[in-house]
């Protein structure tokens, strides 16, 4: 292993190393090798083993062997302060889980790398896409804006893209909410040339609309799932009328709340010494897979044993805290 590129600086970590051919012919295959140097690389750095460890590229080289580059965080220092017996007000509609967790992480001390917060905004960026991704509003928007750019490059109109977005937001507006029921495809094709053409657009801006409908139905039977969920994240973002940085930086104290609180989860599991029983292991489980109508096997294989005993330990922890507190 050689290490080509490096910076350590306040807990984040990234750098570009080289996974000789030996690496690799003694790993057994080249992501083994990876994860291999990594441990390695934190070995020869003097550092813990490294958290959140994320491969960025990867490239095989002339002689067999593999340059990549990661990132990474080194663990930090946590210091508990009070975490069982607190007393916290808790609302009588909520559960107390957050509101006692939340109380016992801010007592907490620790010098957190960007790179687990980072990583948190990742998530949370995730899931709001997930979220969006199952509004058929924004999907609607997606292909009505598709379609829009497409006549308006074909018909030469010169509208910017900011006028386009404009234009789908009032017909996706009017298809998701006019009167709620199925629009045929001559009814869309009217409201796009209307949008377009603010007076009569004609046959031949019919005919190109039309064909432009068609083109976006072909493409989206060929897109994956991710792609449209992306458009449909992108649709999402225009309307909110705000950048992807934008909303990252909305997520960033949620994210360093969540980051607090998981460092303080594994700190307390470790230093109350919590361990999981084979027949707790068990019964979680059966649970499981009995809530997702799953063999075991198929979960385990899924989650993998080691990281759902993990979880179930960090669960233990969380339950500890939580049960503990004297809320009012």
């Amino acid at each position: 292993m050689k290490i080509l590129a490096c910076s350590v600086r306040g807990g984040d970590v990234c750098a570009t190393v080289l996974a000789e051919k030996e690496d690799c012919l003694r790993s057994g295959g080249g992501h083994a090798a990876v994860e291999g140097c990594i441990h390695r690389f934190a070995d020869e750095k003097g550092l813990p083993a490294l958290a959140l460890a994320r491969v960025t590229r990867m490239q095989e080289t002339a002689d067999g062997g593999i340059e990549f580059d990661f990132d990474a965080a080194v663990p930090p220092r946590v210091k508990l302060g009070k975490y069982l017996g607190l007393e916290v007000y808790v609302p009588a509609d909520e559960s107390p889980d957050l509101p006692v967790l939340r109380a016992a992480a801010e007592t907490l001390e620790a010098d957190i790398p960007e790179t687990y917060i980072s990583r948190k905004i990742d998530g949370l960026v995730r899931q709001r896409l997930e979220d969006v991704a199952q509004r058929p509003g924004f999907n609607t928007l997606a292909d009505m804006y598709a379609v829009l750019r497409a006549a308006s490059g074909e018909l030469a109109l010169g509208y910017d893209d900011n006028a386009l977005w404009d234009m789908a937001l009032a017909v996706s507006d009017e298809l998701n909410t006019g009167n709620m029921r199925a629009r045929s495809s001559r009814e869309i094709t009217e409201l796009l040339a209307s949008a377009l053409y603010p007076g009569a657009g004609g046959d031949h801006a019919f005919a190109v609309i039309e064909r432009a409908l068609e083109n976006r139905a072909a493409c989206k039977r060929a897109e994956s799932v991710e792609t449209i969920a992306e458009e449909s994240f992108a649709s999402y973002l225009r309307m909110a009328g705000k950048s992807m940085a934008e909303l990252r930086g909305e997520f960033r104290p949620l994210a360093e709340e969540l980051v607090r609180i998981d460092l303080l989860i594994d700190e307390v599991a470790a230093r109350e010494h919590i361990t999981l029983s084979d027949e707790e292991f068990d019964t979680a489980l059966e649970t499981i897979a009995s809530m997702y109508e799953l063999p075991p096997s198929e979960v385990l294989g899924m989650i993998g044993a080691s990281t759902l005993r993990a979880q179930l330990v960090r669960d233990k922890a969380r339950a500890m805290i939580v049960d503990s507190a004297d809320t009012f």
